[in-house]
């Protein structure tokens, strides 16, 4: 079942998810990271917009008036208007905090911002999430924007669960069900002594904080735990890892064919293995400037390997380039590892190779889903002038660079 999940949650982030008749997101991730700060629980939250604005009671494809808060475009698509929560601040925080409850209890709301699926933070590392929702409202500059595109990162405070209470997080009571049912639902729970409990879920959010990646007593028994359960989380953080997704994306736009490709594969295997296993070790992440300084790189490989296509794309990456690249990747595919499994239970050897074997399989499921549509785009490309790998290049390397930018500020703020 996790694993099912987890294929549709990677066609939902290469962007084929279709949307439902009412036009908003038909599939996609609610992250939230729990964290205690200042003798409270702050909660940040990335979901789609639609989740906090569609009432319940919101029927697709009908003709009745839009919400509070969205308009219908040129097109007859439901829009967020942007000049209309200007207008009502207020009544936008009252019912951005309606998102989340712990116990039962809603929060107190303390920053939002909303922008497109390209513009948000990829939600996975919590300092960088930290600076990436501040206090405040942040609404962008745009007039309009399109509800099947807009997503809102927000951060709330509650009061501290007891050292040894359970508690239950649970979703909006007001939000669309029809969305509600198709979420996936990634929760990482931050402890002050550096552990981090890792929770998933399908469906309308409700989850129960114990035992950890269990939603309900029912589900513990049926958990894959040891080495499936490493392998499980191997599979499910290449999916919900954008940066390495647009990796995959920009070596497969790269490749002179099935071999080329294969051999990239390899040496991109091999190198994120040698440092997956050294960062497992421990000690680097310790380093306050050495996950920021990884999630650069990262970025920047991104950008690398799209300026190879748009340079020379008769000459693409050779495989000890990739390997290189996959040494970088490895490191921060330990940084996930510590915070599925932060004790290393069980044997290291049955960890890693888990882990590994997990993103393995991720890998190979993008491709497979990637590649026949990479294909039928280029047997349609009807545009001589433009190659296609490059107008698919350009935006993988928008985006890398704008993580570059942000995670060069979260680096910077690490030196006094």
């Amino acid at each position: 079942m996790r694993l099912l999940r987890a294929l549709a949650l990677t066609t939902a982030l290469l962007g084929f998810s279709g949307a439902v008749a009412a036009h908003v997101q038909d599939f996609m991730a609610r992250v939230v990271h729990l964290a205690p700060r200042d003798g409270m629980l702050r909660a940040y939250v990335q979901l789609p917009l639609a989740l906090a604005l569609l009432p319940p009671d919101w029927q697709a494809g009908g003709n009745q008036a839009p919400p509070p808060f969205l308009r219908r475009d040129a097109d007859g698509r439901l829009a967020v208007d942007v000049p209309a929560l200007h207008r009502d601040p207020d009544g936008l925080r009252a019912r951005l905090r309606e998102v989340l409850r712990l116990d039962g209890h809603l929060g107190r709301f303390e920053g939002a911002r909303i922008d497109t699926l390209a513009e948000r933070d990829p939600f996975s590392y919590l300092p960088a999430v930290e600076q990436f929702v501040l206090p405040g409202l942040a609404l962008g500059e745009a007039t309009e924007l399109d509800l099947a595109d807009a997503v809102v990162s927000l951060r709330l405070r509650f009061d501290a669960p007891a050292a040894d209470a359970v508690p239950v997080l649970a979703g909006g009571a007001r939000e669309w069900p029809e969305l509600a049912s198709r979420a996936v639902n990634i929760v990482r729970r931050h402890h002050e002594d550096g552990r981090v409990d890792s929770f998933q879920s399908l469906g309308a959010l409700h989850l129960l904080l114990g035992t950890p990646d269990v939603a309900t007593p029912a589900q513990a028994a049926a958990a894959p735990d040891g080495f499936v359960g490493y392998l499980v989380s191997g599979f499910e953080h290449v999916l919900i890892g954008l940066d390495h997704v647009l990796f995959i994306l920009v070596l497969l736009l790269g490749a002179r064919g099935v071999t080329h490709f294969l051999r990239s594969s390899l040496a991109f295997t091999a190198g994120h293995s040698i440092t997956l296993c050294v960062g497992a070790l421990g000690g680097l992440s310790e380093l306050a400037w050495f996950a920021p300084a990884v999630e650069i790189a990262i970025a920047a490989s991104i950008i690398y390997a799209g300026a190879r296509i748009l340079i020379d794309g008769e000459r693409p990456m050779l495989a000890p380039a990739v390997f290189c690249v996959g040494l970088v990747h490895g490191f921060g595919f330990s940084f996930a590892l510590q915070a599925v499994a932060p004790s290393l239970s069980g044997s290291f050897l049955s960890v890693v190779l888990g882990f590994n074997l997990g993103i393995e399989l991720g890998q190979l499921a993008l491709s497979l889903v990637a590649a026949p549509i990479l294909w039928a785009v280029q047997r349609a490309w009807r545009h001589p002038q433009l190659r296609y790998q490059h107008a698919l290049a350009w935006p993988c390397i928008a985006v890398a660079s704008v993580w570059l930018v942000e995670r060069s500020e979260v680096l910077l703020a690490v030196f006094p």
